[in-house]
């Protein structure tokens, strides 16, 4: 497990190199006793003089990526990295790191019209261009107010959030008092993954055991570079370091010997037996947040399909993999993926991606090839550290693009090789981490009062709040949709009923809370938006509602308005509704009035075929992209599975 270092739990016990010994030389991991103690020296001269010496410019040290084998200044050959004197302290390692001061206020999934009580939290970010400042999600989530702090300054400036995407855990910060800005130099961002044992220094404002207010620098090497969870369950490229990584530490810069950021400080091994196990966001996932930010579009591609390792030589037979060639055998395709009209699960066989061969092991080759020339100025080590030997899941070829991109696959069917053009697209599932596409700010959970029903979404923070961090003790029908359920159309949401308030108009029901709702006066509940829809539109006598179980919910239509005021009246709940309208692209708030009988008209159409065009749309380019393919297998796959020939998709319907 990791944790995120936002809220500050009780201080562990990792050594950090505080900031009046930034100005002395980092201890070293090369195993030299003499250099060591002459740096624990310095350090010590330093601590003493360090406010002089800034002011003075005394000479100090920074760092300085040098070539393998080179001498560095005090005469020994360092094969990674050289240092060398300076008459300034690095502006990076004082100025450009910022204290990020937070005050939250969680919202209630479990109770979604209320809020948690306030609670602060301390993080880090530096500046990048633009004029803009850098930080992780968790550290301003939930943010009621954000104050900013320059290490080398003593006021706080408000800031506001420009951009957020909790996918890759990333923020954008703005602050609109220039005297902020005023001498601060943005950080440049190194694209280039790190190579494993280079150095790194993590700089930012750990909240120590007696409560730190300077800023800190800690130093590792990298240790490996691989898939990860992030904060919110999405998995991404990380890099793992041994360096110290504490709660306040999060949004800080992690630097290489250049003093280029080479990644975001995020998140440390929380797990028992693991020692000085901190991550890094690296740049390129950072670069791409960005990209994405000025762009206003969010999310990382996703290939749609499932597939089983071809490492068995019984079921390679079986599957008609040639011998010598590798790769993973299809089994499942989501079911809104373009890959739904492309791929022939138990039948295709993908040997590579974007021209990388697929591993027995599902794995592929991290890094691009380096010409000789990029090899030589990163030091001739011959492909070891380059990349050579990191392999990483084939997820990430998918995952390190948009969802607006395609990647080029070749696939083995029928014993014949092609290439297919797979357009990409990003997850929706059915029991997000995410309920409220965290990059859109300003939006809080959904909600439906019915009587005294509450009816909300199914969602990870809903589970969270109701069971604790470890969820997965729910019960096992909850269990079942949180780690299998199936999206089947744009706009599924798992609806639950969650609590049932006390209701002379619904006593009694009380026994059927949290379970989910199957139909609404016999039609199937699509979402919440389309369960608030079927509600207005009752005609009948009675509304019922089809819980999962075989149990059933009855309610007088003509009493259903008036006791969902008085239920909100008697528990202080402003809205008896809150709903979001997920059909553009933008999160919006339909229908929060007092009464159920004000849910906006054609709520529901967001639950509905209305984004199945766009979706339709990216399956047919896709089709004309894999003619490359045996041409008759194609043909008749198409035509079994093409929305156009009106068979199935009737069927799909009447079902």
């Amino acid at each position: 497990r990791a944790q995120a270092l936002c809220p500050p739990p009780s201080a562990g016990g990792n050594a950090q190199h505080t900031h009046p010994a930034c100005a002395a030389p980092m201890a070293r991991r090369r195993g030299r006793a003499a250099e060591a103690s002459a740096q624990a020296a310095g350090a010590a001269d330093g601590a003493r003089g360090h406010g002089a010496g800034l002011e003075a410019g005394v000479a100090t040290r920074t760092w300085k990526r040098g070539k393998d084998g080179q001498e560095d200044d005090d005469g020994q050959a360092d094969r990674v990295h050289g240092w060398e004197d300076s008459k300034d302290i690095s502006s990076f390692e004082l100025c450009a790191v910022v204290k990020v001061s937070t005050v939250h206020a969680t919202p209630n999934f479990a109770a979604p019209w209320k809020t948690s009580s306030q609670w602060s939290s301390v993080g880090s970010a530096f500046p990048i261009e633009g004029g803009r400042l850098l930080t992780n999600a968790h550290v301003i989530a939930n943010a009621h107010l954000i104050h900013v702090r320059r290490s080398d300054g003593h006021k706080k400036f408000v800031a506001k959030v420009s951009s957020m995407c909790f996918e890759s855990d990333l923020a954008v910060l703005e602050v609109e008092d220039d005297a902020f800005w005023h001498g601060l130099v943005p950080l440049t961002l190194e694209a280039r993954l790190p190579r494993l044992q280079d150095e790194v220094a993590v700089v930012g404002f750990p909240d120590a055991p007696s409560g730190g207010e300077a800023v800190c620098i800690t130093q590792g090497v990298v240790s490996r570079i691989d898939l990860h969870s992030y904060s919110w369950d999405s998995r991404l490229l990380v890099v793992q370091i041994d360096a110290a990584i504490n709660p306040g530490n999060s949004g800080g810069p992690c630097v290489d010997g250049a003093g280029q950021v080479v990644g975001v400080a995020f998140q440390k091994g929380i797990d028992a037996g693991h020692d000085n196990i901190g991550y890094f966001i690296p740049a390129m996932i950072v670069l791409r947040f960005l990209e994405c930010s000025s762009a206003g579009t969010f999310g990382f591609g996703a290939g749609g399909f499932r597939y089983s390792l071809l490492d068995n030589p019984s079921l390679c037979a079986w599957a008609g993999l040639p011998a010598g060639e590798t790769g993973v055998l299809v089994d499942e395709v989501e079911t809104l993926a373009p890959a739904k009209m492309l791929f022939e699960p138990s039948a295709d066989i993908v040997l590579a991606i974007d021209g990388k061969s697929i591993g027995e092991d599902g794995t592929v080759s991290l890094l691009e090839e380096e010409s000789d020339k990029e090899r030589g100025t990163r030091g001739g080590d011959g492909g070891g550290r380059t990349g050579g030997c990191l392999r990483v899941p084939l997820d990430w070829m998918f995952r390190r693009r948009s969802p607006r991109e395609s990647v080029r696959l070749q696939v083995l069917r029928h014993g014949v090789k092609g290439e297919i053009q797979l357009p990409l697209y990003r997850v929706a599932p059915l029991v997000p981490s995410d309920p409220l596409d965290g990059e859109r700010l300003g939006t809080r959970p959904e909600y439906l009062l019915v009587g005294g029903l509450v009816f909300v979404p199914l969602t990870e923070p809903f589970l969270t709040e109701e069971y604790g961090r470890d969820w997965e003790s729910c019960p096992s029908r909850l269990l079942y949709l949180a780690k299998h359920g199936k999206v089947e159309f744009e706009g599924q949401q798992a609806v639950l009923l969650s609590e049932v308030l006390a209701c002379e108009f619904t006593q009694g029901y009380e026994v059927h809370k949290r379970r989910q709702v199957l139909r609404c006066d016999g039609q199937i509940v699509r979402s919440l938006s389309h369960l608030a829809s079927l509600v207005l539109d009752c005609r009948e006598q009675f509304l019922t509602f089809e819980l999962a179980g075989d149990f059933l919910i009855a309610l007088s239509r003509s009493g259903i308005d008036k006791a969902t005021v008085e239920v909100a009246d008697k528990n202080q709940i402003a809205a008896t509704q809150h709903l979001l309208d997920r059909s553009g692209s933008n999160v919006a708030t339909v229908g929060a009035g007092a009464a159920v009988g004000q849910v906006a008209a054609g709520t529901s159409a967001s639950s509905g075929s209305g984004r199945a065009t766009s979706a339709q749309k990216s399956v047919g380019e896709a089709q004309g992209s894999s003619s490359q393919l045996p041409k008759a297998t194609l043909e008749s796959k198409l035509l079994r599975r093409s929305p156009a020939s009106g068979t199935e998709e009737e069927e799909e319907e009447e079902e």
